[in-house]
C-alpha cells in the first residue's frame, strides 16, 4: 500500500510539472500574440492616381510616420487607380492575413460594392481607423460665364447636358453630393455630361485647361488655383463657411440647397488580421494625428480631424453602407 501511494504521488508530481510546463508555453504564446510590429517594409495602397487628395493624404501620413519614427520599417506607396477603387481592393484582397499591406480607404469602396462594380464588400477587410473629413467645392474657370449657383442651375434646367462635369467616380460621395444638389435645384441629373478622371487633381487640371466646364472636388485640390485667380468656387458642401481663401464662398445651404456632405479617409487592413496587429496600427495612426505636422496638414488642406478607432470605423462603414445604398437608389444610379 505504501509503495502504491508513493507511485501515485510520483505521478501527481509529474502531472503537476507537465501542467506547469504547458501553462508556461501557453503564457508565452499568448504574450507573443498580444504584441506585434512590422518586420518588413509596409505597403500603402492608394486607390487613386498621384497628386490627388487620397494620394496626398497617404504621403502626408508617410512623412509623419518617418519623421517621428513611429514605425521601424520603410513605407512604400502604390497607386492603383481605376474601377472606382476596385483595383486597389483586389490588391488588398490578395494580401489576406498580411498586416504589412494597408489601403488608404474612402467611401467609394462602399458605393462600388452597392453599385455592383465589385464583389468585394468592406466586411471582407479589417477597418483600422478613420482619420480625416473633407468638404467639397463646385468650381468653374475664372473666365466662365457661370458666376453663381443660380447661373449654373438656370443653365442646366434648360439644357442638362450643356456643361461637362469632371469626377473620379460616379459612386463617390463628391459626385453624389453634387448630383443631389443639382437634383434639388431642379436639374435632370441623369442627362448630365460626365467625364471620369483618375484623381481630383487631374480633373482640376482638365478644368483649368478648358477640357471640362465644372468640377466638384476637395478644397485642397483647388485652393492654390483659387488664390491665383484661375478658378471660381460657386458653393461648398460644408455646414458653415470655411475660413481663409474660401471665406467669401457660400455653402450650398446658403444658396437654398439643403446639401451638407463630406468625404472621409482612413486606413483599412487585409482580411484576417489579428487583434494585436489591428491594435498596433490603430495606435500608430492615433499618434499620427497628434503631431504638429498633421495639424498643419489639416489647416493647409482645409481638412477636418475626425479620428475613429477600429471598432468605431467598422460601425461607421456599416451605417454609411446602408445610407449610401438608399442614396444611390433614390438617385436612380442603382435599382431597388
Amino acid at each position: 500500500m505504501i509503495s502504491l501511494f508513493i507511485r501515485r504521488a510520483e505521478w501527481c508530481i509529474v502531472a503537476l510539472v507537465l501542467l506547469a510546463t504547458f501553462a508556461t508555453f501557453a503564457s508565452l504564446r499568448a504574450s507573443a500574440q498580444d504584441t506585434w510590429k512590422p518586420t518588413r517594409p509596409v505597403a500603402f495602397i492608394v486607390p487613386n492616381a498621384t497628386a490627388g487628395t487620397s494620394d496626398r493624404t497617404a504621403r502626408d501620413i508617410q512623412r509623419v510616420l518617418q519623421k517621428h519614427r513611429l514605425i521601424d520599417v520603410p513605407i512604400i506607396i502604390f497607386n492603383r487607380p481605376g474601377g472606382s477603387g476596385t483595383l486597389a481592393l483586389n490588391q488588398l484582397r490578395a494580401s489576406t492575413g498580411d498586416p504589412h499591406v494597408l489601403l488608404l480607404m474612402n467611401g467609394a469602396i462602399l458605393a462600388a460594392h452597392i453599385a455592383g462594380l465589385t464583389t468585394l464588400s468592406h466586411t471582407e477587410f479589417t477597418p483600422i481607423a478613420c482619420m480625416v473629413e473633407e468638404y467639397f467645392g463646385m468650381n468653374v474657370r475664372s473666365e466662365s460665364p457661370i458666376r453663381s449657383t443660380a447661373n449654373l442651375l438656370e443653365r442646366l434646367r434648360k439644357t442638362p447636358d450643356a456643361l461637362s462635369f469632371g469626377t473620379i467616380s460616379i459612386t463617390g460621395i463628391n459626385y453624389l453630393s453634387m448630383v443631389t444638389a443639382l437634383k434639388l435645384g431642379g436639374v435632370d441629373f441623369k442627362r448630365l455630361k460626365t467625364v471620369t478622371f483618375a484623381s481630383g487633381s487631374e480633373s482640376t487640371l482638365a478644368l483649368l485647361g478648358g477640357h471640362i466646364d465644372v468640377v466638384n472636388t476637395g478644397l485642397g485640390n483647388m485652393v492654390e488655383h483659387l488664390k491665383a485667380g484661375k478658378l471660381r468656387t460657386l458653393a461648398i458642401s460644408s455646414p458653415r463657411r470655411m475660413p481663409g481663401a474660401f471665406a467669401d464662398v457660400p455653402t450650398w445651404r446658403e444658396t437654398g440647397i439643403e446639401v451638407v456632405a463630406s468625404g472621409w479617409r482612413g486606413m483599412m487592413g487585409a482580411h484576417n488580421l489579428t487583434r494585436a496587429q489591428t491594435a498596433y496600427w490603430e495606435n500608430v495612426f492615433r499618434q499620427v494625428i497628434q503631431t504638429p505636422e498633421w495639424q498643419q496638414e489639416l489647416k493647409d488642406n482645409y481638412w477636418a480631424s475626425n479620428f475613429e478607432n477600429a471598432a468605431q470605423t467598422r460601425r461607421r462603414l456599416d451605417i454609411e453602407y446602408a445610407e449610401s445604398k438608399v442614396m444611390l437608389q433614390e438617385l436612380g444610379i442603382i435599382k431597388r
